[in-house]
């Protein structure tokens, strides 16, 4: 909006103009971090899960006995220090 004597944007036009400046450039911080962890994360998507022929049945028995979560713990952890992050 234009002020009607010497052609300079009122003070609501100056606002309004700010307020979605400011809102797009918090729109473009939140889509870019977005972003960003999706792409750290797409590494880790479409992996089949390690389990048993028979834990994949429909009608599969409960078959988390532990073992097979000490097993995926200690393949998530390979690569840590043990004496900084101890586990069991």
């Amino acid at each position: 909006m234009k002020n009607r004597y010497d052609g300079t944007q009122s003070k609501e036009a100056m606002i309004a103009n700010n307020r979605q400046r400011m809102m797009e450039a918090e729109h473009a911080a939140k889509d870019a971090f977005v972003k960003r962890v999706q792409n750290e994360q797409a590494r880790h998507g479409g992996r089949a899960p390690d389990l048993k022929p028979e834990a994949m049945e429909f009608n599969a028995y409960q078959c988390n006995n532990g073992q097979h979560a000490q097993e995926l713990a200690r393949e998530v952890t390979a690569g840590l220090d043990k004496v900084a992050f101890p586990l069991k």
